[in-house]
C-alpha cells in the first residue's frame, strides 16, 4: 500500500514538472473593425510566440457560423532569437446580423494555452428603402429561347472550305497546262508510215473501196509532204505537186532523186485514174502502190537538208519559249487558286476568331510574343532586393534618386521599371508617381488606389490609372500604369508598370508579374 502511494506521488510530481517547465502561450487576434455590414470585409489575425526550442505540433481549426472565411493567408514565421513568432491572417465576412465571438481557429498539442483573445464583430443589415423604391411581385418562370448567337460561324467554315475546293477544282480544270497531257511528239516520217501501214483494202475490190483507198493514200502522202518538205501539197493537183518538187530539187532545197519524183508521180497518177476514171487497178496494184510510197517517204526524209546551226538555235528559242510560257500560265493559275484559298480563309477565320486575333498570328504581335516566351527571366533587382519573374532581364539604367532598372519604354505598348532606394519616410509615393509620368510626357492623368497583398501576404497600396501619351510619330495614344512600392529588407521598392489600354496581353504580363514578386528577408 505504502509502495504505491509512493508510486502515485511519483508519477503525478513528473507529470506537473513537465506541464510547468512549458511556456505558457498567449493567442493574441486583432481586427481592422468591430463592425461590418453583411458581406463586408473584415480584416482577422491572431499571432503567438512559442520557444523555437520546443517541439510542439498545432493544427488550424473552421471558424463558427455564422463566419464565412473569404481569403486565407499562409502563416507567417518570424525568429527573434530562440522565440518564434507565428501570424495568421484572414480576410472573413458574415451574410447574417447579429453580434458574434471570433477566437482564434487553432489548436496546439502538447501545450498550455493561457490566454485566447476573443473579440465581438457586430454585422449590422443593409437598410432596405421599401417607401420610395416601387416592389413588384416574383414573377413566373417562363420559356426563354436558346441563345444562337455565332451559331452561323461553324456553318460558314464549312461553306468557306467548299467554296475553295470548288474554286480549287475550276481552276484546275480551267488550266490548259493541266487540263493537256504533255504530247509525246511522234516525227511526221514515223506518224505516216505508221498510217500507211494501218490503211487496208476492203477485200471486196468494189470501184468505190479502190477510190477511198487511193484517196487515204494520196492524203497521208501530201499531209507528210506539207509538214515536213513545207510546200502546199493537199490543194494542189498531181503536175502542180511535182513541179513545186522540182523547183524545191533545182533550188537546192530538197536533194530528192529523179527516180523517186517518177515513182511518186507514177502512184499519184493511178490515183487520179481511180478517183476520177473510175479505174480499178487491183489488189496487187493497191499494195505495191503503198509500199512504194513508202519509199518515196523515206527517200524524201534523206532528201531533206539538215538545218543549220542558227536554225536548230532559233528552234531551241522556240521551244524554250513555248515552255516558258507553259510555266507562266501554270503560276498564274496557281496564284489565282492560292489568293482564293487565302482570302477565302482569312475571311473565315475573321468571321470566327475575330480580326485582333487573326491579326496577332499572321503579322505578329510583340506584346504576345513576350508574354509566350518559354523561359522568363527570375532575378533580384537592386541593393534593396526585389525578386520577380519576367519575359526579359531588366537593364539597369542612370538614376539619381537609387538604383534604376527598366524593360523597354514608353515607345513600346508594354514597359517595366524597378526603383530601389533607401527609406525616405517624407516621400509622397502617390505625388511622385504622377510628377514622374509628367516629366515622361503623361497627360490627363487619372489615378485611383487599392489594397495588393502578395502570395505571402505582404500587403501594400497599388496605385493604378491612365493617361495620354503622344509618341514619336505624334500619335495620342491610351496608356495605363500600375505602381507598386515596398518597404522590405531595409529599403524601399517600387514597381511602375506601364502599358497600352487596347493590349490585351499586356495586361496579362503585369498580372503575371505582379504575383511573381518575393521578399527574401534578410
Amino acid at each position: 500500500m505504502v509502495n504505491k502511494k509512493i508510486l502515485i506521488s511519483f508519477l503525478f510530481l513528473s507529470l506537473s514538472f513537465g506541464l510547468f517547465s512549458q511556456t505558457p502561450i498567449n493567442l493574441k487576434s486583432k481586427v481592422d473593425t468591430l463592425s461590418i455590414k453583411i458581406g463586408e470585409e473584415i480584416k482577422y489575425e491572431f499571432s503567438f510566440v512559442a520557444d523555437s526550442l520546443n517541439d510542439f505540433e498545432f493544427k488550424l481549426l473552421k471558424f463558427n457560423p455564422p463566419i464565412d472565411v473569404i481569403q486565407e493567408f499562409q502563416i507567417d514565421t518570424l525568429y527573434e532569437g530562440n522565440i518564434v513568432r507565428f501570424v495568421k491572417k484572414y480576410s472573413l465576412t458574415s451574410f447574417e446580423s447579429g453580434s458574434f465571438s471570433i477566437t482564434p481557429p487553432i489548436k496546439i498539442l502538447n501545450q498550455i494555452i493561457k490566454s485566447r483573445d476573443s473579440i465581438i464583430i457586430s454585422v449590422s443589415s443593409v437598410k432596405v428603402d421599401t417607401v420610395s423604391k416601387k416592389f413588384f411581385d416574383i414573377k413566373n418562370i417562363i420559356q426563354v429561347e436558346r441563345n444562337n448567337e455565332g451559331w452561323w460561324k461553324k456553318y460558314f467554315l464549312i461553306l468557306s472550305i467548299i467554296l475553295i475546293l470548288i474554286l480549287s477544282i475550276k481552276l484546275y480544270k480551267e488550266s490548259k497546262y493541266f487540263n493537256s497531257p504533255k504530247e509525246i511528239i511522234t516525227p511526221p516520217l514515223e506518224k505516216a508510215i505508221e498510217a500507211l501501214k494501218s490503211l487496208e483494202l476492203n477485200e471486196s475490190n468494189n470501184q468505190s473501196d479502190y477510190k477511198e483507198y487511193y484517196s487515204k493514200l494520196t492524203e497521208i502522202v501530201k499531209g507528210y509532204f506539207e509538214e515536213e518538205v513545207k510546200v502546199d501539197a493537199l490543194e494542189s493537183t498531181t503536175n502542180e505537186l511535182i513541179a513545186k518538187l522540182e523547183l524545191l530539187k533545182d533550188a537546192g532545197q530538197l536533194d530528192i532523186s529523179k527516180e523517186t519524183l517518177k515513182n511518186f508521180k507514177s502512184v499519184l497518177s493511178t490515183a487520179d485514174l481511180v478517183k476520177f476514171a473510175k479505174s480499178a487497178p487491183g489488189s496487187k496494184t493497191a499494195i505495191l502502190d503503198k509500199q512504194l510510197l513508202e519509199t518515196v517517204l523515206v527517200d524524201t526524209k534523206e532528201a531533206i537538208p539538215k538545218p543549220s546551226e542558227e536554225e536548230l538555235l532559233q528552234n531551241e528559242e522556240y521551244l524554250k519559249k513555248i515552255e516558258g510560257e507553259k510555266k507562266r500560265k501554270l503560276l498564274i493559275n496557281i496564284a489565282k487558286i492560292l489568293t482564293v484559298i487565302i482570302f477565302t480563309s482569312l475571311i473565315a477565320s475573321i468571321s470566327i476568331f475575330g480580326w485582333e486575333e487573326v491579326k496577332d498570328n499572321v503579322f505578329g504581335n510583340s506584346t504576345k510574343e513576350l508574354l509566350q516566351k518559354e523561359d522568363w527571366v527570375v532575378s533580384s533587382y537592386g541593393a534593396f532586393p526585389i525578386k520577380l519573374s519576367s519575359p526579359d532581364a531588366l537593364i539597369r539604367k542612370d538614376s539619381k534618386t537609387g538604383q534604376l532598372f527598366s524593360l523597354q519604354g514608353l515607345e513600346d505598348p508594354f514597359s517595366l521599371t524597378i526603383n530601389t532606394k533607401p527609406i525616405n519616410k517624407e516621400d509622397d509615393i502617390q505625388s511622385m508617381l504622377i510628377e514622374k509620368l509628367k516629366s515622361k510626357g503623361a497627360l490627363n492623368i487619372l489615378t485611383q488606389q487599392e489594397e495588393f497583398t502578395l502570395d505571402n501576404g505582404l500587403t501594400t497600396t497599388r496605385y493604378y490609372g491612365s493617361f495620354d501619351y503622344i509618341n514619336n510619330e505624334n500619335i495620342s495614344i491610351k496608356k495605363e500604369y500600375s505602381s507598386l512600392s515596398f518597404f522590405e529588407n531595409g529599403g524601399n521598392q517600387t514597381l511602375n508598370i506601364i502599358y497600352d489600354r487596347n493590349n490585351r496581353y499586356a495586361k496579362q504580363i503585369r498580372t503575371r508579374i505582379e504575383s511573381s514578386i518575393e521578399f527574401n528577408n534578410k
